[in-house]
């Protein structure tokens, strides 16, 4: 699922996930894209469900960037953050929990941040909702256990198009 936008969410195209779809298909795997927002869980999932019949694990990496101080971040700026980083992860993840509680598999990746762990100037949005990223997945590492459900965080500090003004090369 990759909307396409530029790093800031602005835009929408399906250049990038058809790029990636188009490598995995060439290199001799399976896959499918979804343009859907990640706020549109059940349609993430329902996308792998048609092309895979199963769905074993969920990567949650969707994110943009609405850097501001503190004191500058508008209502908007703050909600669509939590909407894009932690209700979409909470959106797709439901979505998919109860296919993988049948299975008694699945495993879940949660992309928080550095910045959640430690802060970053002018990311008060971002870092609170890349923390709460944190404490959602070890609540269902330990839900998800009796089901062989696991759920890890990664938290990477590297480069990226989201990251392309905030970080120098």
């Amino acid at each position: 699922n990759d909307l396409g936008g530029d790093f800031k969410g602005v835009g929408k195209g399906s250049l990038a996930a058809d790029k990636v779809v188009e490598e995995i298909k060439r290199k001799g795997g399976k896959a499918v894209a979804n343009y859907d927002s990640v706020e549109a869980g059940e349609k993430v999932v329902k996308t792998a469900l048609d092309a895979f019949g199963r769905i074993d694990v969920v990567v949650n990496n969707a994110g943009i960037l609405r850097d501001r101080s503190f004191s500058r971040i508008s209502d908007e700026d703050w909600d669509i953050i939590q909407r894009v980083h932690l209700r979409g992860s909470f959106q797709v993840t439901r979505a998919a929990w109860d296919h993988m509680k049948k299975q008694k598999y699945g495993r879940i990746i949660m992309t928080s941040s550095a910045s959640g762990i430690y802060g970053n100037f002018g990311q008060a949005n971002y870092s609170a909702a890349k923390l709460v990223i944190l404490g959602l997945a070890n609540t269902l590492a330990i839900e998800g256990r009796k089901n062989n459900i696991h759920c890890n965080t990664i938290a990477p500090n590297a480069g990226s198009r989201m990251t392309q003004t905030v970080m120098p090369e």
